[in-house]
């Protein structure tokens, strides 16, 4: 199966990680951090994870952190999902796409986010893994 590469952010705003609530027509309602697609036009994932963020959130700039990529499905595409972070950005105007109308943004505490993998609202797999690695860096 051909599909693009994709991208997560996990944004920290004030000590608060934003996260996206939306509902997705073959998952239901959930919740997973800021991304999508790498597309063409991009120069490359961290171009895509900035511009993702701003789009749905509105937030710009802070400051960036490569998490390394994840194969979320190898057995049925080369697809990477690339994990970016970023800190102490900047809040400006959202510009969500068409389809991402229904989206809201929280402002949640990284102990709320684990509870939110634990409970099943935050059912992203490459959401689930970055936000793990945020909370193992900071019990380091």
């Amino acid at each position: 199966m051909q599909l693009p590469d994709q991208v997560r952010v996990a944004a920290l705003v004030d000590g608060a990680l934003l996260v996206i609530e939306q509902y997705h027509y073959l998952a239901g309602l959930m919740w997973q951090l800021p991304g999508g697609s790498v597309d063409p036009a991009d120069r490359d994932s961290r171009t895509a994870a900035r511009r993702e963020l701003a789009e749905e959130t509105g937030y710009r700039d802070g400051r960036w952190d490569d998490r390394g990529s994840l194969h979320a499905l190898p057995a049925f595409t080369p697809a990477r999902v690339h994990l970016w972070s970023t800190t102490d950005p900047v809040p400006s105007h959202a510009a969500p796409e068409p389809g991402e109308a229904d989206l809201v943004v929280r402002h949640i505490s990284l102990d709320e986010a684990l509870c939110a993998i634990r409970d099943g609202r935050l059912r992203c797999a490459a959401s689930a893994a970055l936000v793990m690695m945020l909370a193992m860096e900071r019990s380091l």
